[in-house]
């Protein structure tokens, strides 16, 4: 490495300096009289400069200020090439934005034709079928007239026809209607006859129920005279009971429940099965009983 000259004369002056330093130190201390109380000598630190380095590191600062420059100009031509990348950018999209804008018109025109075409189309549609109709009316009309024309003539045929078709039709009912009473009177004497003796059946059978029901009953405690309990029973062809609650009560809850335990007791009332079909549709599919405790056994 080739040095400059005078590139010594820094570190010679330092080093002058560190020395007569050290020797007023030395000689402080050896002029001391108490030794007990001896100083410790000041310790300097000196440092020597090499020109070298601080060239080299002057150097290197004004490489980092020129690359920090570099650095800042480089930044700057990026900055403005951004800037150029989207103005173009913007000019595209407000172009593009345009050519849509355009497109849409265009659309927006196509479409009010299209409207107007068919507004167009549909007004001729409903002319025509206003005329249609106008013309199928007057058909219709005519149609109806004559119409009208041949039916006023059936009519007046068809009411003399019936003129003639009454009066003997009148002649005809008057000697049915004269058999109809005839045999109606009789139905009704034998359907009261027929009733009377489905009545008298079915209080013979309830008369049954009843004492099948009062044989499964015993008077309850709670129980007084003048109670009445009515107990609707829904009756099967086969005698079984298909469902049974009070109507209406007499007052005592526990005396109301004996009577239904006291049906329910029963199962099966076997001579149901003997009843007439009609007689036990009419009177017994719903039947409703009623029970007085004076009417029970103790």
């Amino acid at each position: 490495m080739i040095l400059r000259p005078g590139s010594y004369l820094l570190p010679t002056v330092l080093a002058v300096i560190l020395h007569i330093f050290v020797v007023v130190l030395l000689a402080q201390s050896w002029f001391e009289h108490k030794e007990e109380e001896r100083k410790v000598p000041r310790h300097v630190q000196a440092q020597i400069v090499d020109l070298t380095t601080l060239s080299a590191q002057r150097k290197e600062a004004s490489e980092a200020k020129a690359k920090q420059k570099a650095d800042q100009i480089r930044k700057a031509e990026e900055d403005k090439k951004r800037k150029a990348d989207e103005k173009r950018r913007q000019e595209k999209a407000k172009k593009e934005a345009e050519k849509k804008k355009q497109l849409e018109k265009k659309k927006a025109e196509a479409e009010k034709k299209r409207k107007a075409d068919e507004k167009r189309k549909k007004e001729a549609a409903k002319k025509k079928a206003e005329q249609d109709r106008l013309k199928k009316a007057a058909a219709e009309k005519k149609r109806k007239a004559d119409e009208k024309k041949r039916k006023d003539a059936e009519k007046k045929a068809a009411a003399e026809k019936k003129r003639k078709a009454e009066a003997a039709a009148k002649k005809q009912a008057e000697e049915k209607a004269r058999n109809e009473a005839l045999m109606q009177a009789l139905e009704a004497e034998e359907a009261a006859l027929q009733a009377e003796e489905q009545r008298a059946a079915a209080m013979s059978y309830e008369a049954y129920i009843v004492s099948q029901i009062t044989r499964n009953w015993r008077r309850s405690p709670s129980a007084r005279n003048g109670m009445v309990v009515e107990i609707t029973v829904h009756f099967l062809p086969s005698g079984r009971v298909n469902d049974l609650y009070v109507s209406k009560s007499s007052g005592d809850a526990r005396f109301d429940n004996d009577a239904l335990r006291a049906i329910e007791r029963v199962q099966v009332f076997e001579k149901l099965q003997e009843m007439d079909s009609i007689v036990f549709d009419r009177y017994f599919r719903k039947r409703v009983l009623r029970f007085r405790p004076e009417d029970l056994r103790n």
